[in-house]
């Protein structure tokens, strides 16, 4: 590799390893990573528990539910709040016009949470009817559906001559746990089998790098597109260029980039490692002598999938960032100003977007004919390849040829992106259109 690009690659290393926004990024997004985890999880418990008392209204047309309801909730946690019952049942009179008015009033007006109107004929086949300011607490509409349908159940039975007790004992629900078949052997030499717990981690580690992917593409791909657009406006690269070749400029960012990206990654992984295999010490120190076994059955699927996984990562993410920072390095080159930069640049970011939200639907059938084709479009496949990885392993002789087709892409790309931008970075004043651009690439 020549000097110079060798000194690109230290300059634009160095200039952001050592400023604080790395330092800061290098802390901040695992804090803030795992805090929107945490918030998640925690809002999810939380959701609906206030020591606020919410009123509901219930209109029984049957004369029979209520009082039921009443025993149904006072033994229900999404309607408690560390043991007190914060939801509070009133009965109403039989529905008219007059009745629906002054609930709906009391609804605006905050006095009521919200009121259902159960018909005559819920028994044979009637709808519940349930009015809220907001019908988003789909905790609290699933209870309701719940105790309801359980009263309406019972009474059906009843009337059918078949004692509860027996009821229940025969409409037990059964247990039902999903395991997932490895094509490799396990130590008895059977079949490999993964269990549920296992394969949850597993994928969730998948997620992780996979949103890990997805972001240092996303940022550091408007970094180097900012940096591309800062050098052109301030006329530096006028300068620059006077001892270096434009595409030795383009690939020096690049790799310089790319670098900084891995290293945080490395970082991360390092801790990362270090936190797994000190587990039971850190534990140890808040008084806790044993993993408990699922726990310990999470860390062993880390540590099993973890080294094969890293091991794509770096393959899946140095091709696609190369193959995305180079469009973006174009655009900063293309643009004279951050306004026309960002909405040039507005295509290429959906495009990274579009196969990380696609992900989230094809995981769960990876070996469908869809989701093998998406997986081998080259600007698809660092996210959505990564992803069928994880989830269900292809051959690998589709995992090679796919790293062949990104290879090939991201030369084509580097090579075409590179004649337009060493016309671009020297050119001022109107955004080129497809046609100049064109001319461009065939200098």
């Amino acid at each position: 590799m020549p000097n110079k690009i060798i000194t690109v690659i230290k300059r634009e290393y160095m200039t952001r390893v050592k400023s604080k926004g790395f330092i800061v990024s290098l802390f901040l997004m695992p804090v803030l990573m795992s805090g929107m985890v945490l918030l998640s999880s925690f809002l999810t418990v939380i959701e609906g528990k206030t020591e606020k008392i919410r009123k509901i209204a219930i209109v029984d047309g049957t004369g029979e539910i209520f009082t039921q309801m009443q025993d149904g909730i006072a033994g229900h946690s999404t309607f408690q709040h560390k043991g007190k019952l914060v939801y509070q049942l009133e009965e109403e009179s039989v529905t008219t016009q007059e009745t629906r008015t002054a609930l709906r009033e009391r609804l605006n007006t905050k006095t009521l949470y919200a009121y259902l109107e159960i018909p005559k004929d819920v028994f044979e086949n009637g709808e519940v009817r349930f009015y809220a300011r907001t019908a988003t607490n789909f905790a609290v509409q699933s209870a309701l559906r719940g105790i309801i349908s359980n009263i309406v159940r019972d009474k059906r039975f009843a009337e059918s001559g078949y004692p509860r007790n027996e009821v229940s004992r025969l409409m037990r629900s059964v247990r039902f746990n999903a395991y997932a078949v490895k094509s490799s052997k396990g130590k008895d030499g059977d079949t490999a089998i993964e269990s549920p717990l296992e394969t949850g981690a597993r994928i969730g580690l998948g997620y992780i790098l996979v949103f890990v992917l997805y972001m240092f593409v996303l940022i550091y791909g408007n970094s180097i597109m900012r940096s591309v657009l800062e050098e052109k406006t301030t006329r530096i690269v006028e300068v620059i260029i006077s001892s270096i070749k434009p595409h030795q400029l383009l690939l020096g960012k690049l790799v310089g980039v790319c670098a900084v990206c891995l290293t945080m990654f490395a970082i991360w992984v390092v801790f990362g490692v270090l936190l797994v295999m000190n587990m039971e010490t850190l534990l140890g120190i808040f008084g806790v002598d044993n993993l408990p076994i699922q726990l310990s059955q999470v860390i062993g699927t880390v540590k099993a999938s973890s080294t094969e996984g890293l091991i794509y990562f770096f393959i899946y993410f140095i091709i696609g960032f190369f193959i995305y920072s180079t469009l973006y390095a174009v655009v900063g080159a293309i643009c004279s100003s951050e306004e026309e930069a960002q909405q040039t640049a507005a295509p290429l970011t959906i495009l990274i977007i579009v196969p990380f939200v696609l992900m989230f639907q094809l995981f769960r059938i990876p070996d469908s004919t869809l989701s093998i084709l998406l997986s081998h479009v080259p600007f698809f496949s660092p996210i959505l390849m990564f992803m069928r990885v994880n989830v269900l392993m292809p051959p690998l002789w589709e995992i090679l040829l796919n790293i062949v087709v990104m290879c090939t892409t991201v030369l084509l790309v580097t090579l075409i992106s590179a004649k337009i931008y060493r016309v671009g970075i020297l050119m001022y004043g109107k955004r080129p259109t497809i046609a100049q651009l064109w001319q461009w690439m065939r200098y």
